[in-house]
């Protein structure tokens, strides 16, 4: 049962909220209102490192929230956690 937890930064702009993960490249998303992004976060993180495991790729050790350090003004850090045996088969 492969448990990951991963801070997402998440930013409020004039379409929705949009959402990065500073820690993997190019694991961007984003929702409508928060709940949204939110569900797209565990979605795309979920799928990112299930991918990344299947390809036997390095996955890199998640950073602490004082290692985080590019976090825009006005934006949250999320911790977001997924197992990545739900997405299995999806």
């Amino acid at each position: 049962m492969p448990m990951y937890k991963y801070y997402g930064v998440f930013e409020k702009d004039v379409d929705g909220v949009s959402v990065s993960f500073p820690d993997l490249q190019g694991c961007l998303t984003c929702g409508d209102d928060m709940q949204e992004a939110l569900a797209m976060a565990e979605d795309v993180l979920g799928g990112y490192l299930l991918l990344s495991e299947e390809d036997n790729e390095a996955i890199p050790a998640p950073s602490s929230p004082k290692e985080i350090n590019k976090i825009p003004k006005g934006a949250s850090l999320i911790l977001i956690e997924v197992n990545t045996d739900d997405f299995k088969g999806l």
